[in-house]
């Protein structure tokens, strides 16, 4: 029997892998998409009750005119030749117990309201929204200018992306706080927190900012026919050019052969092989499960049961058909309700499951797509932020037996799930009707999904409808990458780009460059990925050098003394302490009180055109000072220039200098003791020790062994410096 063979297999049709499998069905690649359900989407589909059609997720699709971040793949995927898009405005509404406040789709217009509202912070609203909007553009010409390999050195992208670089680097909260003060304004502009999942204190700046401004300068849409409508059409492309895709195909194996992904299995027994793999199932599923760890690194494994342990929150929603025409008595699309002012307690209350009080959206999705009810009916929805483990985890105790729906024990079966989702629902309902009188006696049909039941039809881990949580350290170069230790095996999705149906779009058009130039043996620059080699290397230049040669190799080189040094040049007084630092380790996780070391100290401060210094210093100290008891040797890094979403890999490359270094050390020199890296990531230490310029001349702090410093010198010949200095102690 022949084996079925394509140039790739897409695992998982959700936005991100159909996206994917589009352009590269487009470029002439066989492709075959595999798919656990029974139709495409995965959240980007739709379910029927008689002539009731229900929107499964999508509230409003974020740019899709020229300028937004789903245009592209909409407009290149043909998507848009066969769907009709209406813009929505307003985008939503929100109410709270004393106010309601319209988000206009005209940005300025939204202004003009907030203002209004709170005319006291008018600059402040003003500053914000100009803030976020270059923040928006700096991104863009990021992605534009990897298009066209134009992208400067690291070193130079602070100068190039200034708003990027510190809106990946910061909170929401934080961004937002430069600008607006007043707690209950912070409240109002951080709605659409809903949409990402956490609180302004949690969320990264970036991922709130980035779809904000594509909704409101180029489009809050809503598909004609929903989100179903997009996925069949893109499905569409795909058959288009020659590509196909199956249902119910469960994939529980990527067979790895040579260290490549050879073949694809699914439950039920099919087999395929193919020369690239894409994957839009979770992340978690895809390496651990599919591939499993024996095929990993150590390292990339532990990444990946990390991104596993944080998976982001899930949703509440309960679905209703009404025999009841709302059209002249809801005007509203989008209505945002929130019981309180202050967003980071309502977040608490969404974590304890208090679906009384959560904040909750209710969309009315008739004024959208009419045809989503029958004539005199309407559909709405309620949703809101649920967690996973709400009530022993939906009354099934965490029994994993219970997401086996062929086990006695699975969830659906069990009446304590159905008690507790049956209660969740009857709160939602409850609230609403006091904002539509006599709802309960219009619902034709009621459908009520929990955590559970998204985990049921996409597989993520915790019913997570983001990927893992979007918070500052998850985010961009700290989050998975797309590009996995298998070569030609490729993650798409919320894993890996952020939750968000643009944001899948978006990620599936990344990856499918990438899978195409793999596929023909030609480098393509990235999009906006968590994964940029080019960078990776000029940060691993900047630390390389970091670590000190092994003390075997010091003992072998002749004494610096006699050599001259240049005068002390320090801002700190002799035999004055430097403020207490207490700093991690690079590659050894050793925790280094710079204050109570318990031997004198030579510290080596350099950046990465000075770091020849640190060695320099080290075979000097260690030809007098052989044992790490009688001095400590310690190199202290300048990383001020690696900005915050690069310093994932600043920290591997520390790592891997230390990893050298520890390798050659003699037996029974302790790595701990004698390899030691201290990054000083926003130059704290540096000006404590009153050394600037480090990049142009490095310098050495000798301290005695209480801790207080003894000098400092900056220049040539520090080896010498440092041996002289620590004479004197």
């Amino acid at each position: 029997m022949n084996t079925e063979k394509f140039d790739v297999i897409v695992i998982g049709a959700g936005l991100g892998g159909l996206s994917a499998a589009g352009y590269l069905a487009k470029a002439g690649k066989s492709v075959l998409v595999l798919e656990h359900h029974t139709v495409p989407g995965g959240y980007a589909h739709e379910f029927r009750r008689g002539h009731y059609r229900f929107e499964v997720a999508l509230h409003a699709l974020d740019g899709a005119a020229p300028g937004g971040w789903a245009y592209p793949t909409l407009a290149e995927l043909e998507v848009l030749d066969q769907v009709n898009f209406k813009r929505m405005d307003p985008f939503y509404t929100v109410r709270f117990p004393d106010a309601e406040i319209v988000a206009h789709a005209d940005p300025l217009e939204y202004e003009g309201e907030l203002i209004r509202h709170f005319p006291h912070e008018a600059a402040g609203i003003r500053s914000l929204i100009d803030a976020m909007t270059q923040v928006f553009y700096d991104v863009r010409r990021f992605m534009v200018d990897g298009e066209l390999e134009r992208r400067p050195p690291m070193e130079e992208m602070p100068v190039r992306y200034p708003h990027m670089l510190a809106a990946m680097g910061e909170t929401w909260g934080e961004f937002m706080g430069r600008h607006i003060r007043d707690p209950k304004l912070q409240t109002v502009f951080s709605t659409l927190w809903a949409y990402y999942g956490l609180p302004p204190s949690k969320l990264d700046a970036a991922t709130f900012i980035l779809p904000w401004v594509s909704y409101h300068l180029f489009g809050a849409f809503y598909p004609e026919g929903g989100s179903m409508a997009m996925s069949r059409a893109l499905e569409a492309t795909i058959r288009k050019y020659g590509g196909d895709v199956r249902y119910r195909q469960t994939v529980n194996h990527i067979e790895i052969r040579d260290g490549k992904a050879a073949a694809v299995e699914t439950e039920n027994g099919l087999r395929v092989e193919a020369d690239l793999v894409i994957s839009n199932a979770n992340a978690p599923d895809t390496m651990l499960t599919f591939v499993g760890r024996d095929h990993l690194p150590a390292d990339y494994a532990a990444k990946v049961e990390e991104a596993l342990a944080r998976p982001a929150l899930s949703s509440l929603v309960v679905y209703l058909g009404l025999d009841r025409d709302l059209s002249d008595e809801w005007p509203y699309h989008e209505l945002f309700v929130s019981e309180g002012d202050d967003v980071e307690a309502e977040y608490e209350t969404t974590l304890a499951g208090d679906f009384e009080r959560a904040d909750m959206v209710i969309s009315y999705y008739d004024h959208a797509d009419p045809g989503c009810s029958p004539e005199g009916g309407s559909v709405i929805t309620i949703t809101t932020l649920a967690p996973w483990d709400y009530g022993d985890r939906w009354g099934t105790q965490g029994d994993p037996a219970a997401l086996d729906k062929g086990s006695p024990a699975y969830y659906q079966k069990n009446p304590q799930y159905q008690e507790l989702k049956q209660a969740a629902g009857e709160a939602l309902i409850e609230r609403v009707e006091k904002l539509i009188p006599g709802l309960r006696e219009s619902i034709k049909y009621v459908e009520v999904a929990t955590p559970l039941t998204n985990y049921r039809y996409s597989r993520n881990p915790g019913g997570s409808i983001y990927g893992s949580e979007q918070t500052v350290d998850n985010m961009y170069m700290a989050r998975l990458s797309d590009r996995t230790p298998i070569p030609n095996l490729f993650l798409a999705g919320a894993w890996v780009n952020g939750g968000g149906m643009s944001a899948a779009l978006l990620s599936g058009r990344s990856v499918a460059r990438k899978a195409q130039a793999w596929l023909d043996g030609a480098a393509v620059p990235d999009l906006l990925s968590p994964d940029m080699p080019e960078e990776a290397d000029r940060v691993d230049e900047l630390v390389q050098d970091s670590a000190p040669d092994a003390p075997e190799a010091s003992l072998a080189q002749p004494t610096n003394d006699g050599v001259s040094v240049q005068a002390d040049s320090s801002a700190a007084p002799s035999r004055e302490r430097l403020p207490d630092f207490t700093l991690t380790a690079a590659g050894s996780g050793r925790a280094v009180d710079l204050a109570a070391l318990g031997a004198p100290a030579a510290l080596v401060f350099h950046a990465q055109d000075t770091a020849a210094a640190s060695d320099q210093v080290n075979r000097a100290v260690r030809e007098r000072y052989p044992l790490a008891s009688d001095v400590v040797v310690a190199s202290v890094v300048d990383l001020r220039g690696v900005p915050r979403m690069f310093r994932r890999f600043a920290e591997g490359a520390m790592k891997k200098a230390y990893q050298k270094a520890a390798g050659a050390l003699p037996q029974g020199f302790s790595a701990e003791e004698y390899v030691i890296i201290l990054p000083d990531w926003d130059g704290a230490i540096h000006k404590a020790a009153g050394l600037e310029g480090t990049d142009r001349q490095a310098g050495v702090v000798v301290l005695d062994a209480e801790g207080r410093v003894v000098g400092v010198r900056q220049g040539e010949d520090l080896g010498a410096a440092a041996v002289e200095l620590l004479a004197t102690v």
